[in-house]
């Protein structure tokens, strides 16, 4: 009969998050209302919105938008390295990593090399893409939570100390329920038309969720710059 395997220590993030990351709105349930003129003129002007975005490359904003007015209301999946790549949410990511590098580090310290593989994780936080960062993703999702989890695994280098690294496998997810909040606007664009396409029946609020291939970011024991932040495992160079 053969060992259990050990499970290897968890490090957590100090950042508390959400086990939940749903944030639904208070719009009405959908096709809870009988349509306007107003609501079938809005509804009307996504297609050719959604059209004129795919033709100048807002790939992503299309499809969010084309999934709203077809009233499906399933998933709609996004692979996350896309909005991974945009600078708020690589710093928020890259704060994670830092901080499980920190604790993990202090652990591995603290019990004389012993402690070197730690499982990883993040409870669901939220961030924010805007105009100026990426116009596409920005129009697709905005705002949208994210979870990170992992493993770490400390190479305390031949002799000196100098040469330890840390190195990190993780996947990150993301989600975001995908609709319009009434009385809210941006760039004087009121949300609430739009919101009101979903109550009408018109289009219909979904979930985006998404999963990463395993990443791999690299990093010295001690705090420095890290290397291959966010490259797919096994493609490091």
């Amino acid at each position: 009969m053969t060992a259990p395997e050990r499970s290897r220590p968890l490090v957590r993030t100090a950042r508390r998050g959400r086990p939940d990351p749903r944030t639904p709105n208070g719009n009405a349930p959908f096709g809870s209302r009988r349509p306007g003129v107003r609501d079938r003129v809005f509804s009307a002007a996504l297609r050719p919105t959604a059209a004129v975005w795919w033709l100048f490359g807002l790939r992503q904003s299309a499809a969010t938008v084309r999934h709203y007015y077809r009233r499906g209301g399933g998933e709609l999946v996004v692979a996350p390295e896309g909005p991974l790549a945009t600078a708020p949410f690589r710093r928020v990511a890259d704060r994670h990593l830092e901080e499980w590098r920190d604790l993990a580090v202090a652990r591995w310290r603290r019990s004389g090399g012993v402690e070197r593989e730690f499982d990883t994780t993040t409870n669901w936080h939220g961030v924010r893409i805007g105009k100026g960062d990426d116009l596409d993703w920005w129009l697709a999702l905005r705002g949208l939570q994210y979870r990170m989890t992992g493993r770490l695994d400390i190479d305390p280098g031949e002799d000196a100390a100098e040469d330890a690294r840390v190195r990190v496998v993780y996947e990150v997810e993301i989600y975001k329920d995908w609709g319009f909040d009434k009385g809210e606007d941006e760039y004087g664009l009121s949300f609430t038309p739009l919101a009101r396409l979903h109550e009408a029946g018109l289009a219909r609020e979904y979930r985006v969720v998404g999963r990463s291939r395993p990443l791999v970011w690299t990093a010295p024991t001690t705090k420095g710059s890290p290397g291959a932040a966010g490259m797919p495992a096994g493609d490091r160079r």
